[in-house]
């Protein structure tokens, strides 16, 4: 049986994937092709945080542009209100189960803290664990979680919403599973990597965290 649930944030928690795209551009600008879309800015500029993304391509501006970044990425942010219906409920519904939560994510400690804070939800995560400026490293912040938690690889679960997120899962020993439930999960390519789960809908989400744990209501 499971006792902990880890979390990925952007596409998974909140629909926040777009406003990291506009964000990038914004600060980048001219020093970008203008031609890019959403898929070719993530291949070639994403993977470490974004910190790490203005150190790494852009090092002689970094600085400017990663507040630039963080500027927009916060107006942006205040405009929003893009959490599932019912996800919130359902994380607090988890831990009143006494279920362990925890949050991993590749975005840099700023914009998590600018997310958590807008949501009000930095208080569902017993642990956070943040992106690296040096590369993907999601795999290895799900080791951190678990150590934070006292909690085994195979008593955990990590639902992400991306191809990477299964890879990562797999990497650390834990259950992939995913989270199709925004516009902008890719299933076929989650599917390709194959999840233990993939949920379409909050509510498929929950049917199977009842199965695991019992009534959550």
């Amino acid at each position: 049986m499971l006792k902990a649930i880890i979390f990925d944030f952007d596409g998974t928690i909140a629909n926040t994937l777009p406003i990291c795209f506009d964000a990038f551009r914004h600060a980048a600008g001219a020093l970008i092709e203008s031609n890019l879309t959403n898929e070719d800015i993530a291949a070639k500029y994403f993977g470490p945080s974004e910190e790490g993304v203005f150190q790494q391509h852009f090092p002689e501006r970094a600085e400017e542009l990663i507040q630039k970044y963080y500027r927009y990425y916060e107006e942006t942010q205040k405009k929003t209100f893009g959490v599932p219906d019912g996800l919130v409920e359902l994380i607090r519904a988890l831990l009143n189960k006494g279920v362990r939560v925890a949050l991993v994510t590749a975005k840099g400690p700023v914009s998590c803290k600018i997310s958590l804070e807008h949501y009000g939800i930095a208080d569902l995560f017993e642990t956070i664990e943040v992106g690296s400026p040096k590369k993907r490293s999601k795999d290895q912040g799900i080791l951190k979680a678990l150590n934070d938690m006292g909690v085994a690889p195979e008593e955990a679960a990590y639902v992400g919403d991306s191809s990477e997120d299964v890879i990562s899962a797999r990497k650390a020993k834990v259950a992939p599973w995913s989270a199709a439930w925004m516009e902008t999960a890719k299933p076929e390519r989650i599917l390709a990597e194959k999840p233990d789960e993939i949920f379409y809908t909050v509510e498929e989400f929950k049917a199977r965290l009842v199965k695991e744990f019992g009534p959550l209501d």
